[in-house]
């Protein structure tokens, strides 16, 4: 069961639906997808409304059993909870212990009206399903957008495809959207295999969220280029950056060792033409030095370098859930130090007038406009002034958040 996985493994969402097998496919693989992100995506709630039904905390196997009920619960009318908790139960005596099959049929009896007395007013943190020291936050840097900003994240997200050339036609189960080249997906009339997957073989599309075009934009790489795209894996940022140099420059892609460089080595794959040089550095970015880019006969200084920094992912957590679960108070200063060092390094392989783009997918001011100024007022980016900057609030954007900065070095 996915949602036990989650809760003894220390593995993301992603990683665990990753590991569901290829057969395992169609609608089936959708329900179960569903119920596990509906479990993570509610499972504070259903966790408050359990707390005073229990003496202890339930072993993982019978806790997921409980969050996907009370998912199920939540999204179900009235007349219909009765039966999620008879087959909550009956498909528990298959997998736990007698005396925990009884245990699960006595506290899921007590649970709806549990579910049902949650307000948003006097608990918000409970009925919106964040962690209470993420909405205090959020209280004080968007003190009258918080609920907007809560209702967005508990929203299932759209599916986008961004398609990089003109087509004769639109594949079926796509629609346009107000973003130039981003077409979310309507319905399972979608084919995956016969329409989609073949332009995604062939470069000409990307699955991504209309959040991702802020930063290539301001980075407008330009063809005969030469571009250095820092923390890169699995390789989406280099796909706006390849198309907008009309797939004619140089591109090098930076990223640490581990198993996202082998889809970021297929990407550029696919993008890499005869005018398109791709090359991949294996490397911590803060370890980066000219020598390591002279052995591979490659430059040492940029016209543009892209820096899409690790973050606290605040400005995603409709589309990644499982944020509300891991992020923690202290990770998101700890992320502004680690940004700060990054975009430190990452200025030094710039060009006099070159420039270079940090962006993150946070809203929080901590990540964004703060390690900016940080950096402007340091030694490395004494040589750099702000040009262009974008930030996007989801619940005003209707994408996901992210925050986005172009510093130009003077000559």
């Amino acid at each position: 069961m996915l949602v036990e996985s989650y809760l003894s493994e220390n593995l993301k969402a992603n990683q665990l639906l990753d590991r569901l097998p290829a057969a395992f496919s169609g609608e089936r693989r959708s329900i179960c997808q569903s119920l596990f992100l509906g479990a993570l995506r509610h499972g504070h709630r259903v966790e408050y409304a359990l707390k005073p039904l229990l003496r202890k905390k339930p072993r993982p196997l019978v806790q997921a059993i409980l969050l996907v009920a009370g998912y199920e619960l939540l999204a179900a009318e009235a007349d219909r909870m009765p039966k999620i908790v008879h087959h909550a139960v009956e498909r528990g005596k298959k997998f736990v212990a007698k005396s925990e099959a009884g245990f699960l049929n006595a506290v899921l009896r007590k649970l709806p009206p549990a579910l049902i007395a949650i307000s948003p007013e006097d608990n918000p943190a409970a009925y919106y399903s964040h962690p209470e020291w993420l909405i205090k936050r959020w209280q004080k840097e968007f003190p009258n957008e918080v609920k907007d900003l809560l209702e967005w994240n508990q929203q299932i997200p759209a599916t986008y495809l961004k398609i990089y050339r003109p087509l004769e036609t639109i594949p079926k189960g796509l629609e346009a959207t107000q973003w130039p080249g981003f077409y979310r997906t309507t319905s399972v009339d979608v084919s995956w295999e016969n329409d989609i997957r073949p332009l995604l073989n062939r470069g000409d599309a990307y699955i991504k969220d209309p959040s991702t075009r802020l930063a290539p934009a301001l980075l407008a790489a330009t063809a005969g280029e030469s571009v250095l795209d820092l923390c890169a894996a699995p390789g989406g940022k280099a796909y706006d950056i390849a198309h907008s140099m009309h797939r004619s420059g140089r591109i090098v892609a930076v990223d640490l060792p581990g198993n996202r460089i082998a889809r970021l080595r297929d990407n550029l794959n696919t993008l890499q033409t005869e005018a398109l040089q791709c090359h991949i550095l294996e490397c911590d970015v803060l370890a980066l030095q000219a020598k390591l880019f002279a052995a591979q006969q490659l430059p040492t200084d940029y016209d543009a370098v892209m820096l899409d920094a690790p973050c606290s992912n605040t400005g995603v957590i409709q589309r990644r859930t499982d944020v509300k679960w891991r992020l923690q108070d202290s990770d998101i200063e700890n992320c502004a130090i680690l940004q700060l060092k990054l975009l430190q390094s990452a200025a030094s392989f710039v060009k006099p007038n070159g420039r270079i783009v940090y962006s993150t997918c946070s809203i929080e001011q901590t990540e964004n406009s703060d390690v900016v100024e940080k950096f402007l007022d340091s030694d490395a980016g004494e040589a750099f002034e702000l040009t262009a900057h974008q930030v996007s609030l989801p619940w005003q954007t209707g994408h996901d958040g992210a925050g986005a900065f172009r510093l130009t070095r003077k000559a």
